[in-house]
């Protein structure tokens, strides 16, 4: 009989030896969390893990928080994004977890929780709460192999992805130890500010009207953030925002054909603006837009542009990015030859400079090109005047608009040429960009190369040499017609003579 009592109680403790080592294995266990979200497909893309609440058989609520700093942060975070501010301790904030079914219990016992990216249930509570603790989240993601998770136990995990260019939420993982998969969906904006200017005003001229395009991903912003500031600042050098062209949309993505147009003093508002180089838009945030595409339309119109002092534009957002875009004119050259001597430039000639404009413009000029057929132009600018080398240049011209030059006064001695020449040849071409840094935003610069309008040449004849027209017979008609009127003008001082004798 005692051996008997022997072998059994050997029996025994082998038994709890096995049972212990498979409590063990399957604390090992590994569970798998698969990350999705813009930008997460990168090669920069990541993420790191850490454990905020761990599992206590011990208390009455069956967890506790990882550390007491993680607790403290927390909690506090917690309380603060309840209003009216609230005073839960840690365990009144893991009770209420429990309720919002981010934990285990009640009904939620023993299921695989999983979190959508920074919320639970609409709760702001919990994401500020995790934007207190990212500091938890030191364990390594690999997101290109999925991330297999080593748990030190079941509980709740923050998890944050990181990708150049992107700025995410912190996300919370509900993980347990049976080696089960956690999905989980980042959100986060797009650390980028698009700014662009319209196809047609890619070159401009004093006094031109540009429209400009701002687009950017409406900024999430953690709910323990304050304030929680989302603002586009524009500025612009030689040149002004035309009033009361402001427009602002959503989108639901950049190529997206509808839109929801947001309401000034509402949605956001406008500072700046009245001096009309400063436009800042303060948006009013609101969460529901995270993630969609803001779309912010104006016009400006360029001041005094030379090549050397394009206008400019910088627009940038408080996320620390930004583009300026640089937009000049171009210029041309008039010549002034002998139609006979090409090789002779000729100075003091005047001519005018007109701009394309519609027939019913009440200052268009009918202007009668080469070929003989008809255009309107409207002047631009004085007359401008032939030097000694013939020659005469107008800057600050836009190379997107059509352009037409005619002479006005022929130099001395010269017959007047009648015709207008068009402008041709000018272009732009779109330049590569580079990236400098003003204080705390980087910039990317947009600039672009132009090519200016061709040379004009313009032949005029010499007074002198004009061609006679009708042959012969009109010389000898006016040799015959002169010497009548002076026989008849002698005729008539004799006959006057003999009457005063």
């Amino acid at each position: 009989m005692k051996k008997l009592k022997k072998l059994f109680a050997v029996m025994l403790s082998l038994v709890m030896v096995l049972a212990m080592g498979m409590t063990s294995f399957a604390a090992d266990n590994k569970n798998t969390i698969t990350i999705s979200g813009k930008g997460l497909d990168a090669e920069s893309a990541g993420a790191n893990y850490g454990q905020i609440i761990k599992e206590n058989r011990e208390s009455t609520l069956g967890w506790q928080f990882a550390s007491d700093d993680i607790a403290d942060k927390f909690v506090e975070a917690w309380n603060k994004a309840n209003d009216p501010e609230t005073k839960l301790d840690a365990n009144g904030v893991i009770a209420q977890l429990i309720q919002l079914g981010v934990l285990e219990g009640g009904s939620n016992k023993d299921e695989n929780v999983n979190v959508e990216a920074g919320t639970i249930n609409g709760s702001t509570n919990l994401s500020a709460a995790l934007a207190a603790v990212t500091f938890a989240a030191t364990n390594n993601l690999d997101l290109k192999t999925g991330a297999d998770v080593s748990t030190t136990g079941k509980g709740l995990y923050i998890v944050t992805a990181h990708s150049n260019g992107y700025t995410y939420l912190p996300m919370a993982a509900y993980m347990n130890t049976n080696g089960d998969n956690v999905a989980v969906v980042a959100k986060g904006a797009k650390d980028q500010l698009n700014k662009k200017v319209a196809e047609n005003g890619q070159s401009v001229a004093p006094g031109d009207e540009v429209n400009y395009t701002i687009d950017e991903e409406y900024l999430y912003i953690a709910p323990n953030a304050n304030p929680k500031t989302f603002t586009i600042t524009d500025t612009l050098t030689n040149g002004t925002f035309k009033a009361n062209t402001v427009k602002v949309v959503l989108k639901d993505s950049i190529n997206a054909t509808t839109e929801t147009e947001l309401v000034a003093n509402t949605d956001y508002t406008i500072n700046n603006y009245a001096n009309g180089t400063g436009l800042t838009v303060n948006f009013n945030y609101n969460s529901a837009y995270a993630g969609k595409i803001v779309v912010i339309t104006y016009t400006a119109i360029a001041g005094e542009v030379t090549t050397e002092a394009p206008l400019t534009n910088h627009a940038s957002s408080n996320n620390g990015t930004g583009k300026i875009v640089e937009v000049k004119p171009v210029s041309f050259k008039v010549i002034k030859v002998d139609k006979d001597n090409g090789n002779k430039k000729l100075p003091d000639a005047e001519f005018q400079l007109y701009k394309e404009a519609n027939e019913g413009d009440a200052n268009a000029v009918k202007l009668t090109l080469e070929d003989k057929s008809t255009v309107h132009g409207i002047p631009v600018g004085n007359v401008i005047t032939t030097d000694a080398n013939g020659e005469a240049s107008v800057n600050n011209l836009d190379a997107q608009a059509t352009y037409y030059v005619k002479e006005t006064k022929a130099p001395n001695g010269y017959s007047l040429n009648d015709f207008a020449y068009q402008l041709t040849g000018a272009d732009v071409k779109a330049a590569g960009t580079t990236t400098e840094t003003e204080g705390k935003v980087t910039y990317t610069v947009q600039t672009y190369t132009y090519t200016n309008f061709a040379d004009i040449t313009v032949k005029d004849s010499k007074l002198s040499a004009l061609p006679s027209t009708g042959g012969i017979g009109t010389t000898i008609f006016t040799i015959v017609g002169c010497g009548i009127m002076i026989a008849a003008a002698g005729l008539f001082f004799t006959s006057r003579r003999k009457e005063n004798r």
